[in-house]
């Protein structure tokens, strides 16, 4: 190999890495701090329990499933259903088994393997997950409409 031909090389090489230690370094400033909200985070929140659902609970789980949740672009305007994802309302629940409000929490934490369903759909933090989930659990059991 040449002389010329091992110092490009070795330039490229070095341009390589540094664009690699620049993006590293900058990537958590780019990034959404999400420490108290994170799914693996030990937090004070909540724990899904449908007997402490509220009325506010349920108008703000309305709010950012129509909203940021953008949960309705596949579940509906009223929870009807699509070609790819389930109604919300009284059904046979298949991933969220039989409705209950802690495996609805669990869907919209952790998502579905497999489907278009994220974990955190809109990037809503875990109360606002637990807002959503309350709107769902109570529209899906008779408690809300849509």
């Amino acid at each position: 190999m040449s002389t010329a031909r091992s110092r490009g090389l070795g330039r490229r090489w070095v341009r390589a890495v540094s664009l690699a230690a620049l993006l590293s370094a900058a990537l958590p400033l780019a990034l959404p701090a999400r420490a108290v909200d994170s799914p693996g985070a030990a937090t004070a929140h909540q724990e899904p329990d449908s007997s402490k659902i509220t009325p506010a609970m349920v108008d703000a789980g309305r709010a950012i499933f129509h909203g940021k949740g953008t949960c309705f672009a596949c579940h509906g305007m009223q929870l009807e259903g699509s070609q790819v994802a389930p109604t919300l309302k009284v059904h046979a629940w298949r991933d969220a088994k039989n409705g209950e409000f802690p495996a609805i929490f669990y869907v919209v934490t952790h998502g579905v393997s497999g489907t278009l369903m994220v974990a955190f759909p809109g990037d809503i933090s875990r109360a606002e997950a637990l807002d959503v989930a309350s709107y769902v659990w109570s529209v899906g059991h008779g408690k809300a409409a849509p």
